[in-house]
């Protein structure tokens, strides 16, 4: 009987708790919590990969003078060009146009080009040279010791869809080590520009300008343009006074990624920008230290009708001789009715830190001038130990000398690394208890123009970021 009542008992008081609760389905609704998981794109894995019906060529004796020329091959499809290895004189590559094919042109052992020695490139399409055709070999074409003017891969008339990889230079005392001179004056036919080129996994080594391809918008002509323009995976360094590492004079959609330029610029003073560059597109996940000049002077316009944008970000630059970070800029020069207008910029996610300013003129994230009709934003930055002096600059993130003030954003300063919570100053690693963490701006609220997924879900080191409450700075 007493158990019978305890039961009884224990029976009503779970009742009226289970009625006292609201239930889910009835009345006000019950959401789930939203959970941030951002999406974890692989990085890009590269690779040769042959075509099984490719045809083999075997060419060149391991030294002398060597020409590739298409025409006397009749090379119609997929095909595979080795090299011997040796010490050549010259190498000339040319005429080689394959459709809805493939050419590669590979090192078979190492291919060296020393002293005042050149290789030239001309009227190519679908074609790759890489110098990882050798197993043990990272670098199978190596160009050095070379102490005259002239290019040591000189580009010349038709170059589209054209790949060039894993190659190395040192001690190449001149101006341009890669050089295109197109001359195309564009007029909107394909014929009239270059297009989808990529320079990836290079190396130098005590080297002047790696590329300079010349071109211009001005005085109502579009000359030397190139779209769609891939810089990736190079590793630059130890170069006194190179001025400028990368020069495109007239690029449309350039991708300029995962470089890392090091140790440069120690004799000089003038105004050096490491990539210098004109027209529109993405800077990203480039590591830029000990040196001097800005790490991208990006000189702004769209071509066509139809604004573009320039995209800034994910980008560390630390241990500046003179100078900031970014520059932007555009002059009237270069926006032509008709034919070119204005760019929209955004700089973000970017890690800044020891920039030291040129006399009066000083060193922040960003020097902002006009973008003659674009709009600028800037956010989610981190910067660090900056000398406030000069003109017009009321804050430590950038300094505005243009008519349009910028969009700016979730930008965070600090006096040291140290009070950034930074680990160390060479990975630029947040610590746990850093305030820049998850301090920034949604990523996911931007609008961008341009596509920029997966490098945006990312940081500079592949980390995956929070597209809502992302981390300020490149490292997340």
């Amino acid at each position: 009987m007493v158990n019978t009542s305890k039961m009884h008992l224990i029976l009503c008081a779970l009742f009226i708790l289970c009625a006292c609760k609201k239930n889910p389905s009835i009345g006000a609704e019950v959401e789930n919590p939203v959970v941030d998981v951002p999406v974890i794109p692989k990085p890009p894995k590269d690779t040769t990969d042959i075509p099984a019906n490719a045809k083999i060529f075997e060419v060149g004796t391991g030294s002398g003078n060597l020409s590739i020329d298409g025409k006397t091959l009749n090379l119609t499809g997929n095909s595979v060009i080795k090299i011997k290895g040796g010490s050549y004189n010259d190498i000339q590559i040319s005429n080689i146009s394959v459709e809805n094919a493939a050419v590669f042109i590979l090192n078979d052992g190492l291919v060296e080009l020393v002293g005042n020695r050149q290789m030239t490139l001309s009227n190519l399409k679908n074609v790759t040279v890489s110098g990882n055709g050798t197993a043990g070999i990272s670098r199978g074409f190596v160009f050095r010791d070379k102490s005259s003017d002239g290019a040591s891969i000189q580009l010349r008339n038709d170059i589209n869809d054209f790949t060039l990889k894993y190659v190395s230079f040192s001690n190449v005392n001149t101006y341009n080590a890669i050089q295109y001179d197109s001359q195309k004056i564009y007029n909107g036919s394909e014929s009239s520009y270059s297009r989808n080129l990529r320079f990836l996994y290079i190396d130098c080594d005590n080297t002047g300008t790696l590329m300079r391809f010349r071109g211009s918008v001005e005085n109502g002509t579009i000359t030397g343009l190139v779209k769609n323009i891939e810089i990736g995976f190079v590793s630059f360094k130890n170069s006194r006074g190179v001025g400028s590492v990368v020069a495109l004079e007239n690029a449309d959609s350039y991708d300029i990624h995962n470089n890392i330029v090091q140790d440069v610029n120690q004799d000089n003073s003038n105004h050096n920008g490491i990539f210098y560059v004109q027209g529109s597109g993405k800077f990203y996940n480039n590591k830029i230290k000990n040196h001097q000049g800005n790490a991208i002077r990006a000189w702004a316009y769209s071509i066509g009708t139809s604004p573009k944008e320039i995209l800034i970000f994910n980008n560390i630059v630390i241990n500046s001789r003179q100078y900031g970070a970014f520059e932007l800029q555009a002059f009237d020069r270069n926006i032509m009715s008709g034919k070119t207008t204005y760019v929209n910029a955004k700089v973000f996610n970017n890690t800044c830190g020891n920039l030291l300013p040129k006399e009066a003129f000083p060193a922040q994230v960003l020097d902002l001038y006009g973008l003659k009709g674009g709009k600028c934003d800037i956010f989610n930055n981190l910067g660090y130990n900056f000398t406030l002096v000069g003109q017009n600059n009321t804050n430590f993130i950038w300094n505005d000398m243009g008519d349009t003030p910028p969009g700016a954003f979730n930008n965070k300063y600090f006096k040291s690394s140290g009070e950034a919570g930074i680990a160390d100053e060479n990975q630029l690693q947040l610590n746990s208890n850093s305030p820049a963490k998850n301090s920034g701006a949604s990523l996911a609220s931007q609008n961008f123009q341009s596509p920029v997924s997966p490098a945006v879900n990312l940081d500079i080191y592949n980390n995956p970021r929070s597209s809502s409450k992302p981390s300020a700075g490149a490292v997340e």
